[in-house]
């Protein structure tokens, strides 16, 4: 996202002309391919849409609504999407294989996290993105981001992936309900527990010894 920086236009309220010109797909892709690589991503098991991230929370405490307070220094796992599967489940039009597919990758992430000793459990898991209507559907808490430079061009960026992953190509930018600009989402490992615990599509836990 470095390399585009000089790049970002000013914020606009439609966000359909403000996203990466297609010239700069070989260089985003790029990015993406060195990012995922570089904060060791895994997917949460074979097959799956979404992928695990563990670090440390660097902000100021967020409080949730369950009562979760997530402190500096805490232990947290960063979901991504993994883009690539997403756009094969979705390559007919239909969502419903994506959101299954979500599901269940939920499902194997809280049976994993239930197996973890406390000191190396997360105590809460999050996202950032464009996605707040499907992460508040599974569960997740959504919050705003603050309007800086920086979510701007992360803002920028994300319309980049959509574009670039999804089978309407810049149509993608045109659909859907308000502007696209990103939401955190949060979702405590309790609440975690609580929805997609019970579940029993849940066949492995996150490789790659997350």
């Amino acid at each position: 996202m470095w390399v585009v920086g000089p790049l970002l236009l000013a914020a606009s309220r439609r966000a359909v002309a403000f996203a990466p010109p297609r010239f700069l797909d070989p260089i985003l892709a790029l990015i993406e391919r060195i990012d995922r690589r570089r904060r060791r991503i895994h997917p949460i098991r074979p097959g799956a849409v979404l992928g695990l991230e563990l670090g440390r929370h660097r902000g100021r405490p967020v409080t949730l609504r369950d009562g979760t307070v997530i402190r500096r220094g805490e232990v947290v796992g960063l979901i991504h999407f993994h883009n690539a599967r997403l756009r094969a489940l979705t390559s007919s039009g239909s969502l419903v294989g994506a959101w299954e597919q979500g599901r269940g990758d939920l499902a194997a992430l809280a049976r994993w996290a239930a197996g973890q000793p406390p000191t190396r459990r997360p105590v809460a898991f999050f996202g950032e993105g464009l996605h707040a209507a499907v992460a508040a559907r599974a569960g997740f808490e959504v919050l705003p981001r603050p309007v800086t430079a920086y979510t701007r061009l992360q803002d920028w960026y994300f319309r980049g992936l959509l574009v670039r992953w999804s089978r309407l190509g810049r149509g993608r930018l045109a659909r859907g309900r308000g502007d696209l600009h990103s939401s955190a989402y949060w979702l405590s490992t309790a609440r975690l527990l609580e929805l997609h615990g019970a579940r029993r599509d849940a066949r492995a836990a996150p490789a790659g010894g997350a």
